[in-house]
């Protein structure tokens, strides 16, 4: 709808920021997704939920600044096999998937929802970790960035916790699926390190490839951070929809089978 001056309206402007906030930034990141072989944060969604149950928090999150829709990070409540679950999604075509301040902001309230409700929580990890610009706003304060690891600990022993980890979980993010029940990694994309090689290389003088610090099989058959490996996204979320079906939905429940 347009003003009679041509204008657009507030509705017109906001139903335009919905619009980029869903996209992403696929058009711009699609050529380097399909080189690595991953789907886009959406895709990965859709496969693990039942089709048109996700209710999304927080999709207007940065939605003023050009290149951050929803700061990177999906955060919502759907149905998997027809039970609530809380899911946590990062958008590697926004920035690699890093951390902003609302970024932080939305993961605390999707966990704390999970605390509320008592869900499981679905984690959809592929992030380079937090922003160097948002330092100062997402770490300080009892609501920063450590809260999220206080609430998966808390968390834990209540709910499902699974993690499949398409790609890095670098520096703090790399507790996350430390963290979890049980980590789908997909060989060849996913790793999981607090300092990079180039780090390690700088500080102690050693070299080290990407894959002997943290790669996937690395944490598969060494540190057993890793719990199964699998050949691409779609066969790692299969396999988070298989292990939530074996589970209740909290410790109050028993076992759908």
């Amino acid at each position: 709808m347009t003003t009679a001056g041509g204008e657009h309206t507030q509705p017109d402007r906001v139903r335009a920021a919905l619009a980029r906030s869903l996209a992403g930034n696929l058009e711009r990141g699609r050529a380097k997704l399909e080189s690595q072989g991953k789907l886009h944060v959406r895709a990965r969604i859709d496969a693990l939920i039942d089709s048109g149950t996700l209710v999304e928090d927080g999709l207007l999150a940065n939605a003023l600044t050009d290149g951050l829709p929803a700061d990177g990070v999906v955060t919502g409540r759907a149905l998997v096999d027809g039970r609530p679950v809380c899911v946590i999604a990062n958008d590697t075509t926004v920035k690699a998937g890093s951390w902003g301040a609302r970024t932080v902001e939305k993961i605390v309230r999707a966990t704390e929802r999970a605390l509320t409700e008592e869900l499981p929580i679905a984690w959809l990890v592929d992030s380079a970790g937090g922003r160097i610009t948002d330092q100062v706003e997402m770490f300080p304060g009892r609501r920063g960035a450590g809260r999220i690891f206080y609430n998966q600990v808390r968390l834990s022993g209540r709910v499902p916790q699974v993690c499949c980890l398409f790609g890095p979980s670098a520096a703090g993010g790399a507790y996350i699926p430390a963290f979890c029940d049980v980590v789908f990694m997909v060989e060849g994309n996913a790793s999981m390190y607090l300092g990079s090689p180039r780090m390690a290389e700088e500080v102690i003088g050693e070299h080290v490839t990407l894959e002997e610090m943290g790669g996937a099989r690395m944490h598969a058959t060494v540190s057993g951070c890793g719990d199964n490996l699998y050949p691409d996204d779609l066969a790692a979320i299969d396999a988070a929809r298989t292990y939530l079906s074996y589970l209740p939905t909290n410790f109050r429940h028993r076992p759908p089978r």
